[in-house]
């Protein structure tokens, strides 16, 4: 499969991929290797310049890093106005770990400005996946989706996506390697292309170029400035990152 925004410059060069249904894969690459892309061209938002796109039946739902949020209850947020019962509601804000809604002023009906403002980052990010979740998607993909949470937080949102959501198939883009660990196997993009695939630590013995940038976004975590983890389990509660959401039947 190929992809380019502009003749002659292949972003997707040649991407033959396959994914196990039910699985849990990290997209893993240098930035512009094409890992946004191909969620996107997986999502139906691109179309490919060659090849195609084979997808199990089911909706696909993309959550991406800066997300959108309505200014309106977060009842609405989740549901987009649909009817939605009060248990499905409640399901899928436990799946993303979304448990602190109950302790706002009006809870699920606390009202959000535009874009979420009144939110932290990973708060944003919580309530864009439990609205993702509630479409119950045959497909998930999340673009670096939880890139506010901590790591202890993070652990349970996937782990609580693999438990509820078992046949569900989950593509996420990751750049932290305690993403990068938890998945069933790793995708490595280099120069729009697939370079590796297999378990993150088969790769990590076998092809020098992955380990190099894995071991780079270990130092690049280490040297950063760290935030203390707010009461909801946020990397950075002033991080502004938010998550948005394409849904495709």
């Amino acid at each position: 499969m190929h992809f380019g925004y502009e003749p002659g410059r292949a972003v997707l060069d040649g991407v033959t991929l396959t994914v196990r249904r039910g699985s849990t894969v990290a997209l893993v690459g240098p930035t512009g290797s094409g890992k946004t892309t191909l969620v996107e061209v997986v999502a139906g938002l691109l179309e490919p310049s060659s090849g195609r796109v084979a997808v199990q039946p089911g909706a696909r739902r993309l959550v991406f890093q800066e997300p959108f949020l309505f200014s309106g209850p977060i009842k609405d947020n989740l549901s987009l106005w649909a009817d939605v019962d009060g248990a499905t509601h409640e399901r899928a804000l436990t799946i993303a770990s979304a448990g602190f809604v109950h302790e706002l002023g009006d809870g699920i009906n606390t009202v959000v400005g535009e874009r979420g403002v009144s939110l932290s980052g990973g708060q944003r990010q919580r309530v864009a996946l439990a609205r993702a979740v509630i479409a119950e998607p045959a497909v998930l993909l999340l673009d670096d989706t939880t890139s506010a949470l901590d790591p202890s937080t993070e652990r349970e949102v996937l782990a609580n996506l693999r438990r509820q959501l078992a046949g569900v198939t989950t593509l996420m883009v990751a750049s932290r390697p305690s993403t990068i660990s938890l998945a069933d196997e790793v995708v490595y993009f280099d120069h729009g292309r697939v370079a590796g695939q297999g378990p993150h630590r088969e790769l990590l013995a076998r092809l020098p170029a992955y380990r190099h940038l894995v071991e780079a976004y270990e130092r690049d975590r280490a040297t950063e400035r760290v935030e203390p983890a707010d009461a909801d389990g946020d990397a950075d509660a002033e991080l502004n990152a938010n998550v948005a959401e394409v849904g495709h039947g």
